[in-house]
């Protein structure tokens, strides 16, 4: 059960329900008008089925239903009764709208079964601020802020294709693959069946025509809560692990996992909050991958430089937590990020492709920096 070759085969099992899956559900959203309606802030210029987080839901099930059979896995009953809340909060939202309070709640309970059920709690923060094992309520309370933060982060970089399964596959089958290494192969069943599902639906909605397809909230929050699970267990099984392959500075290897979903949810959180002076949660135009197609890239182009920065961010990660420890690390990732992101908002500037009067989008600058630019254009 341990061999990497039996978990290629799960995510083929899971790849292979999700293709077959996603024709009959674009038929059917079709003949019942079950569309993403465009608008002046999305992206999508025609009406396009946004159901494919019921393929991905079940390219996930019958991959681990169908590859798990004969080993135990207690874990497993609360982490699918977790996913199944979110699965029908973000299938309500897709099929008649929700509000964010009722999203926010859905995903409070869904953590709720994990860490209170499942007992999957971020209980080891080695020596993060100075904290290396907190107690149970600090530890309830850390899991919830963590796990709303990145369900919601992958719930908002869900705007341009290939985006967001592209990070999924990515970050899965990582963990995947260091799961398989130390023998939790339960866990890597969850992971390759996941990175398998969003595999195939990659596929339809990049290079789908009469198929083509969104995810909608019902995969994004699907997505981000098994990613929360998965780096829940990553943290926590690091810390017991005795073996040659452990991981040091855990919490900062992680953030650089998800890089571009943390950060991107951080800087528009702060741009709404204290920029525009808008709810966090009202959608606009300000993310990274927005930026990016202001520069003329396609949605293909700007899912290709996110995902091999993040490629970047994950293995920088690994080979510096050998050297940095973990307060050290986290300040070289948000540097380098901030300096990154910095970059790309001044040249964006300098090239004016940001109308002053767009109200979704807004440059995250101090104001002298834009004045200073202004001047240098006036006179240039």
């Amino acid at each position: 059960m341990e061999n990497l070759f039996y978990f290629i085969l799960v995510a083929i099992i899971a790849f292979a329900f999700t293709v077959f899956s996603i024709p009959q559900i674009v038929k059917v959203s079709k003949a019942k008008k079950l569309f993403d309606e465009p608008n002046s802030r999305k992206l999508n210029t025609t009406v396009i089925p946004n159901l494919g987080g019921i393929a991905i839901f079940i390219g996930l099930t019958l991959g681990v239903t169908l590859g798990g059979d004969g080993f135990p896995f207690f874990d497993l009953k609360y982490i699918f009764a977790s996913l199944l809340i979110i699965f029908f909060a973000g299938l309500k939202d897709d099929l008649v709208g929700v509000s964010p309070k009722s999203k926010l709640a859905a995903i409070i309970i869904s953590i709720a079964v994990i860490a209170l059920f499942a007992n999957l709690r971020l209980s080891h923060l080695y020596g993060f601020l100075g904290l290396n094992q907190i107690g149970f309520i600090p530890s309830v309370l850390l899991t919830f802020f963590v796990g709303v933060v990145i369900v919601n982060s992958f719930n908002l970089i869900d705007g341009i294709d290939g985006l967001a399964s592209s990070i999924a596959i990515q970050i899965a089958t990582v963990f995947g693959i260091w799961f398989v290494i130390i023998g939790l192969p339960e866990y890597a069943l969850l992971s390759f069946s996941l990175a398998g599902a969003c595999l195939a639906f990659f596929i339809y909605n990049v290079f789908g025509h009469r198929h083509k397809i969104f995810m909608g909230d019902t995969g994004s929050l699907l997505i981000g809560t098994l990613i929360f699970v998965l780096a829940v267990k990553f943290n926590e099984f690091n810390a017991v692990y005795a073996g040659e392959h452990i991981i040091k500075s855990i919490p900062a290897v992680l953030i650089g996992f998800m890089v571009y979903p943390l950060f991107d949810v951080l800087r528009v959180f702060l741009l709404r909050i204290f920029i525009t002076k808008k709810s966090p949660f009202k959608p606009d135009k300000n993310h990274v991958h927005h930026r990016l197609l202001a520069l003329g890239m396609t949605h293909l182009q700007a899912t290709a430089v996110i995902f091999i920065n993040n490629i970047v961010f994950m293995a920088g990660s690994l080979i510096l937590q050998k050297y940095l420890n973990v307060l050290q690390l986290t300040a070289v990732i948000f540097g380098a990020i901030l300096l990154m992101s910095t970059l790309l908002e001044l040249y964006i500037l300098l090239k004016q492709k940001i109308k002053p009067n767009d109200k979704y989008q807004q440059l995250f600058l101090p104001k002298s920096f834009i004045r200073l630019a202004k001047n240098y254009i006036a006179h240039s």
